[in-house]
């Protein structure tokens, strides 16, 4: 029979095998632990790294090609420059929104232009190249916009109404180069400025300027500006009809 003294020690020999084995498990618990934490912190890191990398290798509106018409904003002007307020006016071609808007408020914001009242400008953007299927139809529609701008500014009008006349689906190839050529042609743009949309002669214009869009706040579109301030839905119901003629003949008459 085993003696007191054996008992004894059997359990100290157990007791401390037992403390041993906590304190390897602790150790490995804490090295898990540190490991984890320095994977969030080195992919935090990574994060911030490729955003500051990706943001550097994005253009500024004056760094690229822009077209005639086009100031620092990105937008395009439409019509006189000598309007006593500004309206500014974000688009993408894929955006079913934003066919509604030019449907609804297009002809309106025409008119305040033609009366010499307002100075309009477009601002054609690429948010939504995600949703062409991967062929980048925001980008190639807006380059076409701006090459309109460019080469054969009288018609510039005329190829937005139209374009959203002939607007795609989301989540669709959208409409090839020759297809939006036929329609700038459509409108009285030249065969041979149409011709050159697929050379995305404005591709890193359209670029810049939908990050400078970004950075000026804009979120989506569409999107309003009246004297560079954004015009919210929940003030102006503008995608309403008649609400934006409303809202403007207010503040001329003021």
């Amino acid at each position: 029979m085993a003696s007191k003294k054996d008992d004894a020690a059997r359990a100290r020999a157990e007791a401390k095998a037992k403390a041993q084995a906590e304190l390897k498990a602790k150790e490995r618990r804490t090295t898990v632990t540190i490991v984890a934490v320095a994977l969030v912190v080195i992919a935090a890191l990574a994060g911030v790294i490729y955003f500051i990398v990706d943001s550097s290798k994005a253009p500024g509106i004056g760094d690229v090609v822009t077209p005639a018409g086009a100031d620092e904003t990105g937008g395009i002007l439409v019509g006189s420059a000598e309007g006593t307020h500004r309206a500014d006016v974000y688009l993408d071609f894929m955006c079913p929104y934003c066919g509604h808007f030019e449907e609804i408020n297009g002809p309106v914001l025409d008119s305040f232009s033609a009366s010499g009242d307002l100075t309009v400008y477009y601002h054609p953007l690429a948010f939504l190249d995600r949703y062409s299927a991967g062929t980048n139809f925001s980008t190639r529609s807006a380059n076409a916009a701006a090459v309109v701008a460019d080469q054969s500014p009288e018609h510039f009008s005329a190829f937005f109404e139209a374009m959203f006349a002939d607007q795609p689906d989301e989540n669709t190839p959208g409409l090839t180069d020759e297809q939006i050529a036929d329609i700038a042609v459509g409108v009285g743009v030249p065969q041979e400025v149409a011709d050159t949309f697929k050379d995305g002669k404005f591709n890193d214009w359209v670029l810049a300027a939908t990050q400078q869009a970004s950075i000026d706040g804009v979120s989506g579109t569409p999107t309003f500006m009246m004297d560079r301030v954004i015009v919210e839905q929940t003030q102006v119901p503008y995608m309403q009809e008649g609400v934006l003629e409303q809202y403007l003949t207010q503040l001329f008459a003021n």
